[in-house]
């Protein structure tokens, strides 16, 4: 079985809507398994799950859907949106808190809800997820265990999760003086960057940059950003991570994402870093979804779901706003990068 190949980006995990696309694409996937599974053959329940626990959400989301069943073209039946969802009131979903001695300290009963999709090769009608709030349920010392009942069928699927500890980045944005810098008054650039410590249960991190700067029409004034993700850093061990950011690779980042314009004036503000961290499932998941640059295409699927396929993994997310730049920076930009006019002070 082949399941289908897709670059993901941790951060890309707190977007239910681009969950929702992912997933969708991963149950397409069934109907090219030659092998291990012929749902044409006779008929079986399948089910597939996505879900990824983050206390540092306000709402938590999981996707249940079937595998293709019949003998239409799997491009045809993906826009059925009977093919994909089983009916609400046929499934029992809950997620129970559980101790490390095994006792089940506290139930949420997920309740289905309707999400917009954009349009496209899935049905968009009908397109159903779970969900619950977060509240005070999930605890980062406790597991968490996922049980899907079929009601019709008493086919049980489940899950176990534990959950990643809150994030902690250096403690000197903390500072109300501190400024961030990528060019010296010597007229060099220079470096900065972003540390942060292990949090226990996360195997990956990535950091997320958003630069702000306010762009001034002849009618308007509009806040605008642009977003750079960088690489994955796989946990290796370490205490304490970091992440550079070149002052070359700073003002490269501002000049190839923002066009150049004479009929407005920008003026840069600060950034934004968000920092968000995956569990061991996700990292495996993702690992096996890199898209492969040999001969052989086909991947082992990856699943960790007990009478299923799919995910049920964790991630978290840290966001330090508004970090100043320093002024020397800001000049620069404004000589140095002259086509965008950004001006300064």
């Amino acid at each position: 079985m082949q399941i289908y190949k897709y670059v993901i980006k941790i951060s890309k995990f707190a977007n239910m809507k681009k969950i929702t696309s992912i997933f969708l694409l991963i149950i397409l996937s069934f109907s090219s398994c030659e092998s291990d599974l012929d749902i044409n053959s006779e008929w079986e329940e399948v089910t597939v799950v996505f879900g990824l626990l983050d206390q540092s959400q306000e709402k938590q989301y999981l996707r249940i859907n079937k595998a293709f069943l019949g003998d239409e073209s799997a491009y045809v039946m993906a826009q059925i949106s009977d093919s994909l969802n089983f009916l609400p009131q046929n499934l029992e979903v809950k997620i129970e808190r559980v101790s490390t001695l095994g006792n089940v300290l506290d139930t949420r009963i997920l309740v289905d809800t309707v999400m917009l999709k954009d349009s496209g090769t899935f049905a968009s009608d009908n397109n159903i997820v779970y969900t619950f709030d977060t509240d005070d349920f999930l605890k980062e010392d406790k597991l968490y265990y996922l049980t899907i009942t079929h009601k019709n069928t008493g086919n049980i699927v489940s899950a176990r999760t534990n959950l990643i500890h809150e994030l902690e980045l250096m403690s000197y944005f903390n500072n109300p003086n501190f400024k961030m810098g990528f060019y010296g008054i010597s007229g060099d650039f220079t470096s900065s960057s972003v540390e942060w410590s292990h949090s226990k249960n996360a195997e990956m991190y990535q950091l997320t940059m958003i630069v702000n700067y306010t762009e001034y029409g002849i009618t308007d004034t509009v806040i605008k950003s642009i977003q750079k993700d960088f690489p994955l850093i796989e946990h290796d061990g370490s205490d304490e991570y970091i992440q550079q950011i070149s002052g070359e690779g700073f003002f490269n980042f501002l000049a190839y994402n923002i066009k150049k314009s004479s009929t407005v004036n920008r003026r840069i503000n600060d950034i934004d870093f968000s920092l968000s961290a995956g569990g061991g499932d996700l990292q495996t998941y993702m690992n096996l979804n890199i898209p492969p640059t040999g001969v052989v295409q086909e991947r082992p699927i990856y699943s960790e779901i007990t009478n299923g396929y799919g995910l049920f993994s964790c991630r978290i997310n840290k966001l330090q706003e508004n970090v100043s730049i320093t002024t020397t920076t800001k000049e620069a930009i404004s000589n140095h990068l002259d086509s965008l006019n950004f001006i300064f002070p």
